[in-house]
């Protein structure tokens, strides 16, 4: 979990200042996150060979299922910096009407993260139940930010290469936010 989250935290960074180094640290927490995901689910299938409760059947299922949540994130981390490589090799840069709306999807991605996070880890469900509004709340913040971004295009104040870019990091942080909830 801490790793995916890690990942992603970088991944936006190198949105704002590209870093060959640490783009290399995301791609190799990527790596390790798959690594930990087959070694923890071949595990989880094993305990399911042995006789268990109701409730013990419940939580390997949940293990199951937010494993391969966690191991989405960090694909999600990976394209996020994908993006960003493709920011920096091209040489593009958001208006500052884009940068800003990004700063804010940043913001709210690490609240999601951290919250879904120390619910987990702490199984909290009072925490947990903070999870799905903000959810919800960059769902939304995701369409009015591609309806901005064509308002810009439209008044020219952005080109279709950074709006593929704009529109692949939006496409990426709601898809967070999806694994997160």
């Amino acid at each position: 979990a801490e790793l995916a989250r890690v990942g992603v935290m970088q991944a936006m960074s190198l949105t704002h200042e590209w870093n060959d180094t640490l783009a290399q640290k995301v791609r190799e927490e990527e790596t390790q996150v798959d690594r930990y995901e087959d070694a923890l689910g071949t595990y989880l299938v094993k305990v399911t060979e042995r006789e268990m409760t109701v409730k013990q059947n419940a939580e390997v299922s949940k293990f199951l299922h937010t494993i391969s949540d966690f191991e989405r994130i960090s694909d999600h981390a990976l394209n996020i910096a994908e993006a960003a490589k493709e920011l920096h090799e091209k040489n593009l840069s958001f208006s500052e009407a884009a940068a800003h709306e990004l700063e804010v999807m940043e913001a709210a991605l690490t609240e999601i993260l951290s919250t879904a996070i120390r619910s987990f880890v702490n199984n909290d469900l009072q925490l947990a139940a903070r999870v799905e509004p903000l959810e919800e709340l960059i769902d939304n913040l995701c369409d009015e930010m591609k309806l901005h971004h064509v308002d810009r295009l439209q008044k020219g104040l952005c080109t279709l290469g950074q709006g593929f870019v704009f529109n692949d990091l939006l496409t990426n942080y709601e898809r967070v936010a999806d694994h997160c909830s």
